[in-house]
Parts: C-alpha cells; sequence; structure tokens
C-alpha cells in the first residue's frame, strides 16, 4: 500500500505544472471532430513498388484548422481499435481526447494488421513497419492525405508501436515529437518467457485467418485465456472492456517478433532528436515489473531511460494502478490528460527553440554584413 501511494503522489506531482489550465471536456453533445476513412499507398522497403496500403482514420477538429497531426501506431494484436476503443469512447478513446484538445489525428491500422494490407508474413517486420510509417508522415505532411499539409507531425506508440516509432525517427528524422507508451529499454525477462507461451495460430480464429494469406502460417495471434493478466492491472479494468479488447484482437507476425528488439540498439536510439514522452502503467508487467524497468516514479523513469537517448530530451509519465494497455483501464483520462499537456508543453517548447536558433542566426549574418 505504501509503494502504490507513493506511485500515485508522483505521477500526480509530475503532471501538476502541466495540467494548470488544462481545459475542461468539451460538452459530449458537441461533435469533437469530422472524420475520414483513408488509405496511404505504400512499399515495404525502399526502391520497391507501392503496392501495398496503410488503411487509417484521419479526424480533424470539428470547429478549427489544426496544424498538428498525431499518427496513432497500435502494438502486436492491436489495431485502430485501441486509440478509439468503441466502448463508452467517452472514457477510454484517446482519438476523441486530442481533437477536443485541437489535434488531429490518424487513427491507423500497422501493416499485415485489420483493413490495411497482408504482405507475406515474413516480409511483415520492425523496418517494414517503420518504413511504412514514413511513407504515411510524408503524405501527411505533403497534403497527399487530407488534400492539405500538416505541419507538426507526432508519432504516438503504443508497445510494439512505440518501438515502430523509435525506429522511424532514428532512420527517417520527419516526427516532431514521440510519445512511447508501453515502453521501456528494460523488459521483464520473466513476463517475456510467459509471452512466449501464449502464441495461437490465426486458423484457429476465422476472422482473423480470413485476412491474411492463405496458407502462411508467419501471421499469429495471441491466446484469449492469459491476455488479461499481461495486458491490465484486472483490479482497475472494466470486465467488459477487456472481453471486448479479446473480442477484437489482431495479429502479429514472427517477423515481428524476430525483429522486435532492432529499435533498441545503442546506435539507432542515439540518432533520435526529437522530444520524447515515456507513459507507462505503474503495474505494466512488462516494463515495469521488479525485474524491469523503475516505475516508482516519473523521475525514476526519465533516469532509467535517459541514457538511452543522448540527443533527445526525455520525459515519463507513471500512471498508478494500470498495466500495459494504459488506454484501456478505469483512469485512461490521466493518461490522456498527461499526454496530451506534455505535448502542448513539448511543442511550445521545440518552437521557442526553433525562433531563437533561426533569430541567432539572422543576428549573426546580419553582423557579418556589418563588418
Amino acid at each position: 500500500m505504501i509503494r502504490r501511494t507513493a506511485r500515485t503522489v508522483a505521477a500526480v506531482g509530475l503532471l501538476t505544472g502541466l495540467l494548470i489550465g488544462f481545459p475542461a471536456t468539451a460538452d459530449a453533445s458537441a461533435p469533437a471532430a469530422r472524420c475520414r476513412d483513408l488509405t496511404v499507398s505504400v512499399s515495404l522497403a525502399h526502391g520497391q513498388p507501392a503496392r501495398d496500403r496503410i488503411w487509417g482514420r484521419l479526424c480533424t477538429p470539428a470547429h478549427r484548422p489544426a496544424a498538428t497531426v498525431q499518427v496513432l501506431i497500435p502494438g502486436l494484436n492491436y489495431s485502430h481499435v485501441y486509440w478509439d476503443f468503441p466502448y463508452q469512447p467517452g472514457r477510454y478513446s484517446y482519438v476523441r481526447r486530442a481533437n477536443e484538445a485541437g489535434y488531429a489525428t490518424f487513427d491507423l491500422d500497422r501493416i499485415g494488421i485489420g483493413r490495411s494490407s497482408h504482405p507475406a508474413g515474413d516480409e511483415v517486420t520492425l523496418e517494414s513497419n517503420a518504413y511504412t510509417i514514413h511513407q504515411v508522415v510524408a503524405a501527411l505532411r505533403g497534403g497527399a492525405i487530407a488534400g492539405r499539409g500538416f505541419g507538426t507531425v507526432v508519432l504516438v506508440g503504443h508497445s510494439y508501436g512505440s518501438e515502430i516509432a523509435k525506429l522511424e525517427s532514428a532512420t527517417y528524422r520527419d516526427a516532431d515529437a514521440l510519445v512511447l507508451t508501453g515502453s521501456a529499454h528494460t523488459i521483464s525477462a520473466t513476463a517475456q518467457q510467459g509471452l512466449a507461451q501464449l502464441g495461437q495460430p490465426v486458423d484457429q480464429v476465422p476472422r482473423l485467418a480470413a485476412e491474411v494469406p492463405a496458407g502462411d502460417d508467419g501471421y499469429v495471434t495471441v491466446q484469449d485465456a492469459q491476455r488479461p493478466a499481461f495486458m491490465y492491472n484486472v483490479t482497475d479494468a472494466d470486465p467488459r472492456v477487456i472481453a471486448l479488447d479479446i473480442a477484437t484482437k489482431e495479429t502479429n507476425t514472427l517477423g515481428e517478433l524476430r525483429t522486435i528488439g532492432d529499435a533498441n540498439a545503442p546506435d539507432v536510439t542515439a540518432q533520435i532528436t526529437a522530444p520524447i514522452l515515456i507513459a507507462d502503467g505503474a503495474d505494466d508487467r512488462l516494463a515495469c515489473a521488479p525485474d524491469a524497468t523503475d516505475c516508482t516514479s516519473a523521475a525514476t523513469l526519465a533516469a532509467a531511460e535517459r541514457p538511452f537517448y543522448p540527443r533527445s530530451r526525455v520525459d515519463a509519465l507513471v500512471i498508478p494502478r494500470a498495466g500495459h494497455a494504459i488506454n484501456l483501464h478505469r483512469n485512461a483520462d490521466l493518461a490522456y490528460r498527461g499526454v496530451i499537456a506534455w505535448t502542448r508543453h513539448a511543442l511550445g517548447a521545440r518552437t521557442a527553440s526553433e525562433q531563437s536558433s533561426r533569430l541567432g542566426a539572422l543576428n549573426q549574418g546580419r553582423g557579418r554584413r556589418d563588418e
């Protein structure tokens, strides 16, 4: 009990400075956004033809233009549903909260997931995921998706989606900020051993078997029975949410599992220059277990992660009582408010820094002309 209370105080302490003046939730009767289902043509690697597509739902604030778009990247065995949960969306939809805060969102199915293309399973890796997201970012910036370009792009990942965001940003450097949820460099070995026993062939799930290429055993999924124990602190989750989460589960590929650690190499994360928020649940059995990362407080989590990102500003957020899937716990609102407040602060600081640099360069140029 003492440990949990300390975690709660630490998480709230981090948010106090950011949440002062945070606007109240918009009237639920008013539409928060206008949404369109769109696809982006992509290739799986540089130099290949764009034979595949990424599906996503673009939502823009209903009553004001948005200069910033958040690209929402789900983790293994999840689809876009994770970010825009169909049960009690006023409570469990990050998309709705981001739109209310003035951000556009592109909530997508990753390559090999849901409504996006399903190439051969061995072609769906961390690298091909990162490259397809890079093409999505380019389309959003260039106006190919929305008909108008977004000047600022934030990558928001969950679990494996966070790994994709890291590799994408390190390789292409086209994101202005990263929000990494369910993410840490040190993962519980005990939990990983347990997860390794939970694989399930997709041919045992007719809905998923219909999505993937016939006879391709490179696609797998996760068993239902043990999923809650690894994704949730079940004491802080609605059983109806857990049941719907299981019912809407998606696939992953053996190629993704094989390359899952590629984004954590020191020579990769050292290339990231965008500001980073790491947001984890205090009761995350993967990232915050006793044999994983110290999530006792936001300060300890940030201290553990900063050495891996020497060129980035790294902040942290610890959500009390939440497990790995922080969006689907009863206190998801605390995570949403923290992420949105941090995004405003980080992008504001980035803009001020860039303006200062431009002004300095301009003054230097004037000085040289005056000599």
